[in-house]
């Protein structure tokens, strides 16, 4: 019967300690969080013919607010634009825009998809802060009346985006005629 004792005790406590374990994760889980669950993924390349937009955001190092830039892309079935932000409060310094149709849209959409532009985590949180010696990249998608997605990622490789980052980035950029990119971003790090 002393065994039976003995072997109960041990199991009883190799039990406990197995619930405490999981609690403990859990709880670690919970405060840190765990990258959120894998959003939806969206076949960006069935929208050529609407009214869509995508987005790249190139949010530059924090500082002071003069010398804060941001370089923002937004790719239509009818345009692309390229705007310079100065400062956090979205002041356009610089902007230029470019005529498109909805062929060239779609082959930048199809290979949007390819890249997995629309794979993430659906975290809400915050790019913000993250990385401030570095870049932040948002990624957005709007399928002309609502936001689908939102994802970021940054140089200090933080983020929610699951997709081929400098891939799409290179994309995005490929968007804008090569000389006014260069003029414009040239000394801005990207």
């Amino acid at each position: 019967m002393d065994v039976r004792s003995g072997l109960r005790t041990i199991i009883a406590a190799l039990v406990g300690l197995g619930i405490v374990v999981l609690i403990i994760v859990l709880l670690v889980k919970a405060i840190f969080g765990g990258g959120g669950p894998a959003a939806p993924t969206i076949d960006v390349g069935k929208y050529a013919n609407t009214n869509a937009v995508a987005t790249l955001l190139v949010d530059g190092p924090t500082n002071v607010d003069q010398d804060h830039r941001q370089v923002k892309i937004t790719v239509t079935g009818t345009q692309n634009e390229i705007d310079i932000i100065q400062g956090y409060q979205g002041h356009v310094i610089d902007s230029r825009t470019y005529s498109s149709n909805p062929a060239a849209f779609g082959a930048f959409l199809q290979s949007l998809k390819l890249l997995d532009f629309s794979k993430g985590s659906a975290s809400p949180t915050d790019y913000r802060g993250y990385c401030p010696t570095g870049d932040r990249y948002v990624y957005s998608f709007n399928n002309g009346t609502k936001d689908l997605f939102s994802f970021w990622s940054t140089t200090c490789n933080q983020g929610t985006f699951g997709g081929n980052r400098n891939a799409v980035r290179a994309l995005f950029y490929a968007q804008v005629p090569d000389s006014d990119f260069e003029q414009l971003t040239g000394s801005i790090p990207l």
